[in-house]
């Protein structure tokens, strides 16, 4: 989300110009969703290594990854379980076995003895010494000092063909040449007297900390950087919300009044609805009487009686001569709301029916056709309603059932396929959605802040 709030320079700027990076590396790089230099900055460490300091060979403990110098002794490629290459290497306190699995003839060339070489790597006991499994190591220059770094290094989410240190190299350009690109979204008060550091300082500082820091606030969020771009996350989300909520505004919808059969619906139901559901219902009804599409999310526990209310506005849509969706996470569920709102519904001559991945054939075409036609009033189905054969007469009402285990792009999905062309512009169906799972009310405000938010808090009877 905060990649939004950055220069659309950086936004569209490709990996591609940095250099080192082929098409065939761009690639490997999209596999972890970087595409561009924006991409990169926000490629941020999920842990940091201490590399600032050498230890001697002889104190090196199991377990604890460290860095050491030594001059290589020897190297040889052997053959038992497995073809690797030992380096035997020194420091004066002690010796250390470095084991290539996967390595290249140029590379064993490079282990002559005499080398000195910088080597990071987790040790471990090995049958006669202790040993380091592909560490990392630079060959050095005789007489020069080991270039020991300056801050933590930062170890990056990767995938095959992209090694650490080609994410390092590569986050490096963009840090040295373009982080000034960057732009600063907040009022300069919050920024200028050190309250939050700006963008640029939180990224330096996240890709490049100082020693000074101590590990565990990077780690777990409550150092400066990590909360000035988690303020950077919310205010993007935000102002996508808020650009989502005007795109409503622009948009209409058919309006749908309660109706007389609503009221029949609800005096033939063999159990009188709570006041909760009478509440809930009144909600909606005042939402979807209106010309722009309603958007509410419906919470309540299992068995409070979500589905009679998302019947009854099923039910005006009907007498409003529209057609309803009813979309379910599992076959399973759909078939049991298939069941009960077929027992409902179908005595008030509403033709209630369901279409799944199994439907195949003249009976699934039959559903479609019928569907297309305006002959079936109400659909329940799975994500088989997602897919484009599946096309509506008049869509007036979608809803989504335990609507968490959808996505937003998947339940607007749907709602799209109701999106007909008025006069004043589209006209989009309205859409209830539904969840058993408790959203508290600061976090229902935070993240369903474009939708409005009806609660039945009472169960039935019994």
């Amino acid at each position: 989300m905060a990649r939004q709030q950055m220069s659309a320079e950086l936004e569209l700027t490709p990996v591609t110009t940095l250099k080192g990076v082929s098409d065939k590396m761009a690639i490997k790089l999209a596999r972890l969703q970087i595409a561009t230099l924006q991409d990169l900055l926000f490629h941020l460490p999920i842990r940091y290594e201490d590399r600032t300091r050498l230890s001697p060979i002889g104190a090196l403990q199991p377990g604890i990854s460290a860095q050491v110098e030594a001059t290589v002794e020897a190297a040889d490629v052997v053959f038992r379980r497995r073809r690797s290459l030992l380096v035997k290497a020194s420091d004066g306190t002690g010796t250390l076995t470095l084991r290539f699995f996967h390595f290249t003839n140029q590379q064993r060339q490079q282990f002559q003895p005499g080398q000195k070489l910088l080597c990071f790597g987790e040790p471990r006991r090995g049958a006669n010494s202790i040993e380091m499994v592909h560490p990392e190591y630079r060959l050095l220059t005789e007489g020069l000092d080991a270039p020991l770094s300056e801050q933590l290094t930062p170890i990056y989410p990767a995938t095959e063909g992209v090694q650490q240190r080609t994410l390092r190299r590569l986050t490096d350009q963009v840090l040295d040449n373009h982080l000034h690109r960057v732009k600063e979204w907040l009022p300069g008060d919050l920024t200028d007297n050190g309250q939050l550091p700006s963008l640029q300082q939180a990224l330096l500082t996240l890709h490049r900390p100082g020693t000074d820091i101590a590990l565990s606030t990077l780690l777990d969020g409550s150092h400066p950087a990590r909360q000035r771009l988690a303020l950077e996350e919310m205010l993007a989300f935000h102002l996508s919300l808020l650009r989502r909520r005007q795109h409503r505004a622009a948009e209409s919808a058919l309006p749908i009044p309660a109706s007389d059969r609503q009221h029949q619906f609800l005096a033939a139901l063999p159990f009188t609805p709570t006041d909760a559901q009478q509440r809930v219902i009144g909600d909606i009804n005042s939402d979807m009487a209106l010309d722009r599409p309603m958007l509410r999310l419906l919470q309540g526990d299992v068995g409070c009686g979500k589905t009679v209310v998302a019947a009854a506005a099923a039910v005006s849509t009907t007498a409003a001569g529209l057609q309803s969706a009813l979309m379910a996470p599992t076959e399973l569920l759909a078939e049991q709301h298939l069941k009960t709102l077929s027992d409902w519904l179908t005595p008030l001559d509403i033709r209630v029916e369901w279409l799944a991945g199994r439907h195949k054939g003249k009976a699934r075409q039959g559903r479609l056709d019928d569907l297309v036609a305006g002959k079936i009033d109400l659909i329940v189905g799975t994500h088989a309603l997602f897919q484009e054969e599946v096309q509506f007469s008049r869509l007036g009402l979608v809803i989504v059932d335990e609507q968490h285990r959808f996505g937003v792009d998947q339940r607007l999905l749907l709602r799209e396929k109701g999106r007909n062309e008025g006069r004043h512009g589209a006209v989009i169906p309205h859409q209830l959605v539904m969840t058993a799972t408790p959203i508290p009310r600061s976090l229902a405000m935070t993240f369903y802040a474009d939708l409005e938010v009806s609660t039945i808090d009472e169960l039935p009877p019994g």
